[in-house]
């Protein structure tokens, strides 16, 4: 390929201009907590479904609920009893080596 073709394609993209502090950590802060709108999902909608959707916007369980199977609830069990047999060791654990009683590393 031809080097002169590929200097042709290039274009030079300027800075963007700086911005003040707090409207900066302003967008920083709603970036982090609200990372997407979370009210985009209400717009447009009727006060009935509207209703429903701040239900489970509150409450996620009303949301994936109805979907939850028996073969999910298995998964969770033992996904739940593998994080208990490792964390409960080792809070006791850690709580030994700050000389503290054994109960309160749980």
């Amino acid at each position: 390929m031809d080097n002169s073709n590929l200097e042709d394609c290039v274009h030079r993209v300027s800075l963007p201009p700086p911005e003040p502090f707090f409207r900066s950590l302003a967008g920083s802060l709603k970036e982090t907590f609200f990372p997407d709108d979370p009210l985009r999902r209400f717009k447009g909608q009727p006060a009935g479904r509207r209703v429903v959707l701040a239900l489970q916007y509150l409450f996620p369980i009303l949301e994936w609920g109805p979907s939850y199977t028996l073969g999910f609830f298995k998964s969770d069990l033992v996904a739940g009893i593998t994080i208990a047999s490792l964390a409960i060791p080792q809070g006791i654990s850690y709580a030994k080596l700050a000389n503290l009683p054994p109960i309160l590393g749980l």
